[in-house]
C-alpha cells in the first residue's frame, strides 16, 4: 500500500526529514516514536497525505484520516471557536451539539457502537464548544474511527486522556490491528503504543528514520543534565488567602458540573487536581480564572476580595498564571517566542502591546533559566508543540503571579522535558509563596512539593487532604 524510498519530506525549502524508507501493506500498523521535536508528526503527516513528499514513492491510492489532539475547534461546517465561547453562547446557531456534528457521519452502525463503547451517550446533546480536553479527544476519536480509512494516522492518541478511557483505547486499537485495519500511531514511549502493534520506525535526535522491530526498540531516552540555575527574581505577594469556594455551584443547561464544592487555598500552598476526564476539574479552574461569567453568582473569594464586589475580569487575571492544553492554539504562530512570552504581562492571546525593554529581557531570561535561549527570536508557530507547550509555561510565570494554574502542562512532553519542568515548578514552590494547582492523570507527573489533593468525581469532591 506505502512503499517509499529515499523520500524528503519539506515545504519550499526546508527540509524537514530526509533519506525516509517506509513500506507498509494492506492491514499492516506502524508505530512512530521518538523524543519531542525529532519529527514524529512531520512524518504522520506526511503519512496521511498532508505534507508534501518527495523521491521515489511507488505507493497505491490509500484513504486516509489524519487525526491530531490539537484540536482548534475546526467542525463539519466550518465554524471556528474561540477559548472562552464554551462559557459564552452567545451564538449558539454557529456551534454545533455532539449529536449534530455525528449526524453527518455516514456510518451510523459503526457510529452507534463507538458511542457505547467510548461511554459517549451522556454528551450527545452538548455544545462540542463545552467538552473537556479529554471529552474532546474521545469525541474526535470516535469521529475518526467510524470513518474507517484505509490508513488511520493518529498523533499522540492517548494525551489527556484518563486511565480507565487509556486503557479502553488500547483495547480498542488492539482489536482493530488484529480485524486487520491499517493504524499509525505516533508517541514517546512504548506504553503510547498497543501491545499488538510490532513494526516501529524510530527517529533519532539528528532526525534520522530507523525501520525496527517492537522487540529491537532502545531504550529512547539517557538522562540529559539540567544544570537548575537561580530562580528569577520573584516578588512575593502579601496575599495570605488565595483562593476560597463555598459550595459552588455550576449547572450549564439541564447538566450539572459542579457541585457543593467547597475549598480554601492558602498562599504557597501548591494542590494536585485530579479526576477522570469530565469530572469537572477544567470548569473548576475555568470559574477560578474568571473566564466562565457563571462565577459571579457564585460565592468565591479571589486574593481576599468576593468576586463580584467591583473588579474586572482583568484584576483576576493579571494574578493569575494559567497554561492548558488548548491554549496555544489560540496565539499567533507568527509572533516571535519573546513576543507570546511577554503576551503573558497583558493577559492577552498574543502581543498586542509593546513591552519594556526589561520585561523582553525577563522574558529572555526565562528562556535562558530551562536552557531554550535560542527560542527567543523564533516564530512561535514553528516550533513543535512540545516546545510551544513549554513556552506557554513560562509565558505564566513571566509576571510571578500569586497563583498558577496549571492545567495537564506536561501534556506531550517527554521524560527529558517533564523533568525540566518538573524541577522550574518544584524551585518556585520551595522558594516562593506562589500558589499552584496542577492538573495531570498521571502521578510521575508531579513535581516535588504538591502534597496536597482535591479530587473530583462527577462535580464533586471525592477527597480533599494530603496527598496519600
Amino acid at each position: 500500500m506505502i512503499n517509499w524510498q529515499n523520500i524528503q519530506i519539506k515545504i519550499r525549502t526546508s527540509v524537514l526529514l530526509n533519506n525516509v524508507d517506509l513500506k507498509l501493506k494492506n492491514g499492516a500498523s506502524l508505530g512512530i516514536i521518538g523524543a519531542n521535536s525529532c519529527g514524529k508528526t512531520i512524518l504522520a503527516k506526511a503519512i496521511a497525505g498532508l505534507l508534501p513528499i518527495h523521491g521515489k514513492n511507488q505507493s497505491e491510492n490509500y484513504s486516509s484520516i489524519y487525526v491530531s489532539f490539537q484540536s482548534d475547534f475546526q467542525l463539519k461546517h466550518g465554524a471556528r471557536g474561540y477559548r472562552q465561547q464554551r462559557w459564552n453562547w452567545t451564538d449558539p446557531e454557529y456551534i454545533p451539539t455532539v449529536q449534530e456534528e455525528f449526524d453527518s457521519i455516514e456510518n451510523q452502525m459503526e457510529l452507534q457502537k463507538l458511542i457505547h463503547q467510548f461511554n459517549f451517550e451522556n454528551h450527545l446533546n452538548r455544545f462540542v464548544i463545552s467538552l473537556s480536553n479529554g471529552e474532546q479527544r474521545k469525541f474526535e476519536l470516535i469521529k475518526a474511527l467510524s470513518g474507517k480509512p484505509d490508513v488511520l494516522v493518529i498523533d499522540n492518541a492517548f494525551n489527556g486522556l484518563d486511565k480507565s478511557s487509556r486503557t479502553l483505547l488500547h483495547e480498542m486499537l488492539n482489536q482493530l490491528i488484529i480485524q486487520g485495519h491499517s493504524l499509525v500511531l505516533t508517541g514517546l514511549n512504548l506504553k503510547d503504543f498497543p501491545e499488538k502493534l510490532m513494526k516501529f520506525i524510530i527517529i533519532d535526535k539528528e532526525k534520522k528514520c530507523s525501520a525496527l522491530h517492537r522487540s529491537e526498540l532502545p531504550e529512547i531516552y539517557t538522562s540529559i543534565p539540567f544544570n537548575e540555575n537561580k530562580l528569577q527574581n520573584w516578588k512575593n505577594s502579601s496575599d495570605t488567602e488565595i483562593i476560597h469556594l463555598n459550595k459552588l455551584y455550576l449547572k450549564m443547561g439541564e447538566k450539572t458540573i459542579l457541585k457543593n464544592i467547597s475549598w480554601t487555598i492558602q498562599a504557597g500552598e501548591c494542590w494536585v487536581l485530579s479526576g477522570a476526564n469530565g469530572s469537572g476539574k477544567t470548569s473548576l479552574l475555568n470559574m477560578i480564572f474568571a473566564d466562565n461569567p457563571k462565577a459571579y453568582q457564585c460565592d468565591i473569594r479571589l486574593f481576599g476580595k468576593q468576586k463580584g464586589s467591583g473588579e474586572s475580569i482583568w484584576d483576576i487575571k493579571n494574578r493569575i498564571g494559567f497554561v492548558s492544553p488548548e491554549m496555544h492554539q489560540y496565539l499567533p504562530g507568527k509572533q516571535k517566542v519573546n513576543d507570546v512570552i511577554c503576551s503573558g504581562f497583558f493577559v492577552s492571546e498574543g502581543l498586542y502591546q509593546q513591552p519594556t525593554s526589561f520585561q523582553r529581557n525577563l522574558a529572555a531570561q526565562w528562556l535562558n533559566f530551562i536552557g531554550l535561549k535560542h527560542l527567543n527570536e523564533v516564530p512561535f508557530g514553528t516550533l513543535s508543540a512540545s516546545a510551544q507547550r513549554m513556552v506557554l509555561i513560562l509565558r505564566s510565570l513571566v509576571k510571578n503571579p500569586p497563583l498558577i494554574l496549571l492545567d495537564e502542562p506536561f501534556q506531550g512532553l517527554d521524560p527529558n522535558n517533564i523533568e525540566r519542568m518538573k524541577t522550574v515548578l518544584k524551585n518556585i514552590a520551595q522558594n516562593t509563596n506562589c500558589a499552584m494547582i496542577f492538573v495531570s492523570h498521571y502521578s510521575d507527573e508531579i513535581p516535588e512539593g504538591f502534597n496536597l489533593e482535591l479530587r473530583l468525581n462527577s462535580g464533586e469532591i471525592e477527597y480533599i487532604g494530603k496527598i496519600n
